[in-house]
């Protein structure tokens, strides 16, 4: 009798640990809609990570039978992106993330409005930074300034948080200025993302 009791008392715990989880996920999925309620999402958790030289990208265990698209964004729970949609399938999908060397992401500098384009960089992959390139000859970016999605042409939502800038440099004809960007999302560290699926264009 002492050992049901002791079986059944376990089982709640675990029951209890994962209800728990569930309900901290429920609420962080409820953080995100509230942020931008124009978006429509789809949680997913990441079931394998792939990186080489010239590549990062993550499988995702939901595919079109959810919604799911190539060409959607994928954010964390705070709303950093992590990257594009690149291939779906029935109840999978392929993610690149910021990181990779086919990311292009039309960009925008928060504090000053200059649009410009955030690109995975080979040489920049495995210090886990990118590229922010096409900067205006008079440019006013700073070490610290916020880069977000722009919007524009309507394939992405604008305003999704892409990273901060850590250092503005030169290109070697010594003509135009790029910069460095560290990633918002602490892409090493995920477990679980959400795609949207759906959003409203800004003009």
């Amino acid at each position: 009798e002492l050992r049901r009791q002791v079986a059944e008392l376990g089982q709640s715990v675990r029951q209890a640990s994962v209800d728990s989880e569930e309900n901290e996920r429920l609420r962080t999925l409820l953080g995100l809609r509230q942020q931008r309620r124009d978006f429509v999402f789809e949680s997913a958790y990441i079931t394998g990570h792939s990186s080489s030289n010239w590549a990062s990208t993550l499988t995702l265990s939901k595919g079109t039978s959810c919604g799911i698209a190539q060409g959607n964004c994928v954010v964390d729970s705070e709303g950093y992106l992590v990257g594009i949609v690149t291939e779906a399938g029935l109840n999978w999908c392929t993610v690149a993330t910021v990181l990779d060397t086919e990311a292009q992401i039309g960009a925008k500098v928060f504090r000053t409005g200059e649009t410009t384009v955030a690109m995975g960089d080979l040489s920049l992959m495995g210090r886990n930074r990118l590229k922010l390139s096409y900067l205006e000859s008079e440019s006013s970016l700073i070490n610290g300034d916020l880069v977000v999605t722009s919007g524009l042409g309507g394939y992405y939502p604008s305003g999704l948080v892409i990273g901060s800038v850590e250092e503005i440099l030169t290109d070697d004809g010594g003509l135009t200025k790029y910069a460095i960007l560290a990633p918002q999302a602490d892409l090493s560290e995920l477990t679980e993302v959400f795609v949207i699926t759906s959003f409203d264009v800004v003009d």
